[in-house]
């Protein structure tokens, strides 16, 4: 078979192949630059040809974090090949990057075919486990002993769960051809187990509501849980249906959605089992607004109705590259512990300084003693009960979204004073956040109310915004001037 080795990078498209063709992705972290696969990669993949594409980062420079360099990745990637399920190939080295590139792929609901690392077998499974270091199945090909290990791939190692000598290696192309031939064969004789992500069911019912009102789905924010929109349903009223939609990823065992659309969609198929064709409100706070907002757009576009949109203290979209939204570990931890200090209105004692020099899992710990100093949690919790809460707020910190078309119906968005900025920043923010909404939403009001970000969702600032959208669903004021609520934050005193 004559094999087709293609190099690209970021935003250059190569030419589809026939449906009939398999791409095979290759990628060498140390020489990204001007990677090129080896000459005896190739063969079949059933009956499928492999063409092989090699990635490397060319004009986009080099990433500063893992993932980055993932998301980059997978975005490279999906210009080449929409849909999984999809074929990776790297050298050893490369082991950990692949792991957060499977990682990545799974956060957007794609299925991974064949992973496949050449050269000596990943580092054995170090200790602290996590997230990140979650078990993926993988093949190492040693051509030079012509062994093939099945494993479990972790960021932290591998797990080596079979090892076959599969052919006596005598240094020839031919041999090295008939390797890699016996390892697909060997990886097509395994049906890969389907990735719990694939079938998660974010659905929580908060109140059942009474007929004759159309259900309200309501969108957390980053890293948070429904169970912090329990006031806003119990403000409503007992008579309205009202749902959470959970943020994948939360409980530190599922990988978090890595795209808005791929929370989207897993949102509007568990909508569908409730409401069917039927018309819905939707709700959004934070980074759950562009939730929302494209729940909205899919549901729309699904022929079904949005009686409402509501979108709580969420920035505009933006239409930064992966490589715009790289957040390291620490400033994860950093910006996680600022909105908890907007949740708690006192600071945390919590500073950059201090965490800089932890490892993330005193970085950790050290989130986890403040909260629990402070009545965010129990003494009884361990520190990784934050985990995943911390793995899904960097999910979404480091994700961009620009939606696919204008929102053409009314929507609100309700700001909130952020407590640690002075007046005119604050209205310079929410005039900006305002005209970035109504580029995508041209019939946007906006209005101010009370509390801060994370405060306007709790008692007594909760009842103000419920009683504000309560009064628009039923149509007493039907103006576009914004409405603003007396504020009466304190002044947190954080820089």
């Amino acid at each position: 078979m004559n094999k087709q080795h293609t190099h690209e990078g970021l935003g250059q498209r190569a030419p589809q192949g026939p449906s009939h063709e398999t791409l095979l992705f290759w990628f060498d972290s140390e020489h990204a630059d001007q990677a090129a696969p080896p000459d005896w990669i190739e063969g079949t993949g059933g009956a499928a040809p492999l063409r092989c594409i090699a990635l490397n980062w060319r004009e986009a420079g080099r990433p500063r974090t893992t993932e980055g360099a993932a998301a980059w990745l997978a975005q490279s990637i999906r210009s080449f090949q929409g849909e999984g399920p999809y074929w990776l190939v790297a050298e050893a080295r490369s082991a950990e990057l692949m792991h957060a590139l499977a990682l990545q792929l799974l956060g957007q609901d794609q299925e991974l075919a064949f992973l496949g690392l050449l050269g000596a077998t990943p580092a054995p499974v170090a200790s602290g486990i996590s997230l990140r270091s979650r078990a993926l199945p993988a093949w190492s090909i040693d051509p030079a002993n012509g062994l093939v290990q099945r494993l479990e791939l972790l960021a932290t190692g591998a797990k080596v769960l079979s090892s076959t000598v599969v052919r006596e290696p005598d240094g020839t192309l031919e041999c090295l051809q008939a390797l890699w031939s016996d390892v697909l064969d060997l990886a097509d004789s395994l049906a890969p187990q389907r990735a719990p992500e694939l079938d998660y069911q974010p659905l929580i019912k908060l109140q059942a509501g009474s007929p004759g009102h159309a259900p309200l789905f309501c969108v957390p924010g980053a890293g948070d849980s429904v169970m912090g929109l329990r006031d806003w349903a119990a403000a409503l009223g007992a008579q309205w249906p009202v749902y959470g939609l959970q943020p994948r990823g939360t409980d530190g065992v599922l990988m978090p959605h890595t795209t808005v659309e791929a929370a989207a969609v897993a949102a509007v198929r568990a909508m569908e089992a409730v409401t069917g064709r039927g018309p819905v409100h939707l709700a959004g706070h934070s980074f759950g607004g562009w939730v929302a907002f494209e729940i909205a757009l899919q549901w729309q576009a699904l022929g079904r109705e949005v009686l409402s949109l509501t979108l709580l203290d969420s920035e505009a979209p933006d239409a930064a590259g992966v490589l715009d939204k790289e957040h390291s570990h620490l400033d994860i931890c950093e910006q996680l512990a600022g909105s908890l200090e907007l949740a708690l209105g006192r600071p945390l004692g919590i500073f950059r300084h201090q965490l800089a020099p932890l490892s993330p899992a005193q970085r950790l710990a050290t989130l986890h003693a403040a909260m629990t100093r402070h009545g965010l949690l129990p003494a009884r919790t361990r520190p990784d009960v934050m985990e995943g809460p911390l793995q899904a707020f960097g999910a979404a910190l480091r994700t961009s979204y620009r939606p696919t078309g204008q929102w053409g119906r009314p929507i609100c968005l309700v700001q909130a004073d952020d407590p640690r900025r002075c007046a005119e920043r604050n209205a310079q923010d929410q005039q900006r956040d305002a005209e970035g909404w109504r580029l995508w939403a041209p019939q946007l009001q906006h209005w101010k109310g009370p509390g801060n970000h994370m405060s306007m969702l709790k008692p007594p600032h909760v009842q103000h915004c419920v009683d504000g959208w309560l009064t628009r669903q039923r149509g007493v004021s039907r103006s576009t001037t914004p409405i603003a609520f007396e504020q009466k934050t304190k002044d947190m005193g954080v820089n």
